[in-house]
């Protein structure tokens, strides 16, 4: 599916570094193919984790691995890097690295919308901080 897609966004939005947090994150996956969201998945990413979506359909195997880690180097400790690979049937895998701040959100969004600016064809992913559980 993505080999054919021609347009491609990625965007990181760094929040405010929060020197106290969770750091657990809620990962949402969407994945629309021509105009139906056919996968529709939310998970928790903790730093120094990973997580894994598998779905496997009619239309074949679709999986998601992400990874979210502290960069190393530089004493920069308010920066996480998010690895994402992802594999849709035979297509081209899509492999976004991004680099946040800790307590920051992050979205990719790769595909084509329409005139009225809803995806069609393509995903999103987006990384969100969990607040502190009490």
């Amino acid at each position: 599916m993505f080999s054919a897609i021609a347009a491609a966004l990625l965007l990181a939005a760094g929040g405010p570094a929060q020197a106290e947090g969770s750091g657990r994150y809620a990962l949402d996956l969407s994945v629309v193919h021509a105009g139906v969201q056919t996968v529709a998945a939310r998970t928790v990413l903790v730093e120094d984790g990973s997580a894994n979506v598998t779905v496997q359909d009619v239309d074949g195997l679709f999986e998601m691995n992400a990874s979210l880690a502290p960069v190393q180097g530089d004493g920069d400790e308010d920066s996480l890097a998010l690895s994402i690979s992802i594999l849709d049937g035979d297509a081209q895998p899509v492999e976004p690295n991004l680099v946040i701040r800790r307590g920051g959100t992050a979205r990719v969004v790769i595909g084509h919308e329409g005139p009225d600016g809803v995806m069609f064809e393509g995903l999103k992913v987006t990384l969100t901080p969990l607040p502190d559980a009490d």
